[in-house]
């Protein structure tokens, strides 16, 4: 039966039916929301974090690196590596001096100005004798 042809008590059934069932799905979509947020709020398991005020040199060791373009426009591109970006750094913290091999996690650019480093302490590599 067409919309039209039902009588007013028909519509209103209907539309108390359709209420019910788009209150139920909302209640779905909230809980569905809920674990959603629940599991991207679990902490993320990391080495704990030690404030620090040093100085560091480091110098990255590649000479070309292959990337894929992803997309571009005339303010900047966008590119993927397929390989890690290795650095070798040094600095000293508490009178002790530290070098570690590194590779480039994450790279942010802060609002001031300059530019924030995430990179992940390898094994060191051996070099080719010449």
């Amino acid at each position: 039966m067409k919309t039209y042809q039902k009588t007013k008590n028909e519509l209103i059934q209907e539309l108390e039916i359709l209420c019910q069932q788009v209150g139920k799905l909302s209640a779905k979509i909230a809980e569905m929301e809920k674990q959603t947020d629940a599991q991207s709020q679990k902490p993320v398991s990391r080495a704990p974090r030690k404030e620090m005020d040093a100085s560091i040199e480091f110098i990255a060791d590649f000479d070309i690196v292959e990337a894929k373009g992803i997309n571009i426009s005339e303010s900047g591109i966008c590119f993927e590596l397929t390989e890690d970006l290795p650095f070798e750094m040094q600095f000293t913290l508490d009178s002790n001096l530290h070098r570690h091999r590194a590779h480039l996690i994450w790279v942010k650019r802060l609002p001031d100005g300059g530019y924030r480093f995430g990179l992940k302490f390898v094994e060191p590599e051996t070099y080719p004798a010449f």
